[in-house]
């Protein structure tokens, strides 16, 4: 027995210095040729490449609705034309990736790909030399707030009671719970001469002036939907964020047009919240091409 012994321990200690001495001729050999590591990278980024305005925008997607973690990144979403907006940028910047999804989330395993991004987004903010060269162009400065737009912006046109009646507001809404994210956005709209105050919610633009500036600079994609609500309630739930700016323009128009006939304005006769409801239902579908919602 004990001879026994002895011959397996002796096999073991083979095995294990065998073991090491293969370990460490790796090691030697992958410091002397670098290269050959490579083959087993699933995904190669040379140094980042360079910023450009489809980077740009996918860093964008990131810092609003994404995560980048250590081995990782990814986008988070219910709408679907936003989750082929993050898949076409992912493409152009990196190459033909694999892109998985899981419920609502699509998800690429890169860490090089992962490092790359997080550097570029410390604390899920605009790295300085990135927002510098999102400012430096009046184009990549559109598509880095209109994505910021379909992802956390919303046209907030809610009732609320006036002395001798109901009429309505309208206010423009960038979301964010990150002050320094909501910072930069209020940098890149100044920097489009966009009216705005950074609150702890986000970025608010109130003025109708300011909302009528920002639709025709930056505005809502085609086809975006509200799909967040308030306590469980919404106005517009389900509906597109691209008609409710062509709404707010009807109704400062029907505003100016009561005003100039002399009426306190176009919800003068609006005596409950039912009404101005139903008045601007059927602004809505109007101006959407469609039937009454």
């Amino acid at each position: 027995m004990g001879r026994s012994y002895t011959f397996t321990r002796n096999r073991l200690l083979a095995l294990e210095v065998l073991l090491r001495t293969r370990g460490e001729g790796t090691r030697v050999f992958i410091s002397r040729h670098p290269e050959w590591s490579e083959q087993f990278v699933k995904y190669k980024v040379m140094g980042g490449g360079p910023m450009t305005d489809e980077k740009a925008s996918l860093l964008t997607m990131i810092v609003t609705e994404g995560y980048t973690d250590a081995s990782s990144f990814g986008f988070t979403n219910t709408q679907e034309l936003l989750h082929a907006n993050f898949s076409g940028l992912v493409e152009k910047v990196y190459g033909n990736v694999n892109i998985g999804r899981n419920k609502l989330t699509s998800r690429v395993s890169s860490i090089a790909i992962a490092k790359d991004l997080s550097n570029l987004l410390p604390d899920k903010t605009f790295r300085d030399d990135v927002l510098d060269f999102i400012l430096s162009s009046q184009s990549t400065l559109r598509n880095v707030l209109r994505i910021v737009t379909d992802t956390q912006g919303s046209l907030l046109v809610s009732i609320k009671r006036a002395s001798k009646n109901f009429t309505v507001e309208c206010r423009i809404v960038l979301a964010s719970s990150n002050p320094a994210f909501s910072s930069q956005i209020g940098i890149m709209l100044s920097a489009l001469r966009i009216g705005n105050n950074v609150t702890k919610y986000g970025v608010v633009i109130g003025k109708k002036s300011e909302i009528s500036r920002f639709i025709g600079t930056v505005g809502f994609s085609q086809g975006v939907k509200v799909v967040r609500k308030k306590a469980g309630e919404s106005l517009w739930f389900g509906c597109e964020k691209a008609t409710l700016q062509r709404l707010f323009f009807r109704i400062s128009k029907e505003q100016e047009r009561a005003r100039d006939s002399g009426f306190r304005g176009a919800f003068a006769d609006c005596l409950t919240r039912e009404q101005t409801l139903r008045r601007l239902k059927t602004w809505y579908a109007e101006v959407s091409g469609g039937g009454v919602i």
